[in-house]
């Protein structure tokens, strides 16, 4: 029983669902008791039971395709554009000059502050629901991706260049691998809030996808039980693609800092 444990201490992903299993058991048991309004707060099994009355399997897989279509869509420009200006602005010192003051400008502003620009340059397709996300997964890495090229370890490079590195392949070789660990905690976090915005992108003139499904079930009196399905599925699908993602970061950093 002691190495069973010890198994699942080491596995992140194992106590992560544990984690989460415990916290469902004890939700079901609060609504069982009495404790929790079924009407306002039902319990997991009510809620999903009023979902499957509301909503068939096609239906239901048709709104997940769609947000992980947008998510992902703009997650992965965020993340592009957010490493390749964090670099540079971290290996270039002048661009760095000009590009922090303004994206320390931006970077407070929450990204539903700007759907009404989003709507102004993209229109009211997938383009502006694109926009929204990719505001949340662009700041965190940008941001990281700057701080760990800036800290970057000056023997490291004095290293490089001893070896005859210049330049890109000083940047490319010694530079970003060193700043890998940052980076990745960028990418971590920019995931995480490409979903904690997919509700307001999909506030945008949408009809399908989970925050469409909730935002419908609002504002046509419809059942809280689909509203709290679609939250958890939200959560769900951010708790399965982060642990991928954490995998995968780990055998790449692995490549370089021996993970």
């Amino acid at each position: 029983m002691s190495n069973a444990w010890r198994r699942l201490r080491e596995n992140d992903i194992g106590l992560g669902v544990l984690g989460a299993l415990g916290a469902v058991a004890i939700w079901e048991a609060a609504a069982r008791g009495g404790v929790l309004d079924p009407a306002v707060f039902p319990s997991p099994s009510l809620a999903i039971g009023m979902a499957a009355e509301r909503l068939t399997a096609g239906t239901l897989g048709e709104h997940l395709a769609w947000s992980l279509l947008r998510v992902f869509s703009g997650f992965v420009l965020g993340a592009f554009a957010g490493a390749v200006i964090g670099i540079a602005a971290g290996w270039y010192k002048a661009f760095g000059m000009i590009a922090r003051p303004l994206i320390e400008l931006l970077r407070p502003i929450p990204p539903l502050a700007w759907i009404p620009l989003a709507i102004i340059w993209f229109g009211l397709g997938e383009p502006s629901k694109f926009f929204i996300i990719f505001l949340g997964a662009f700041f965190p890495v940008v941001t990281s991706a700057y701080q760990g090229m800036r800290s970057v370890d000056p023997v490291l490079l004095r290293a490089g260049q001893t070896m005859g590195l210049n330049g890109i392949p000083l940047l490319l070789r010694v530079a970003v691998p060193a700043a890998a660990p940052d980076l990745a905690t960028g990418v971590r976090i920019g995931w995480g809030l490409s979903f904690g915005v997919l509700v307001a992108a999909e506030l945008i003139a949408a009809d399908r996808g989970l925050g469409f499904m909730i935002i419908n079930e609002r504002n046509t009196g419809g059942s809280v039980g689909v509203i709290i399905v679609g939250i958890l599925l939200i959560g769900f699908l951010n708790l399965v693609t982060d642990a991928a993602i954490g995998a995968a970061i780990k055998r790449w950093i692995g490549r370089w800092h021996g993970a």
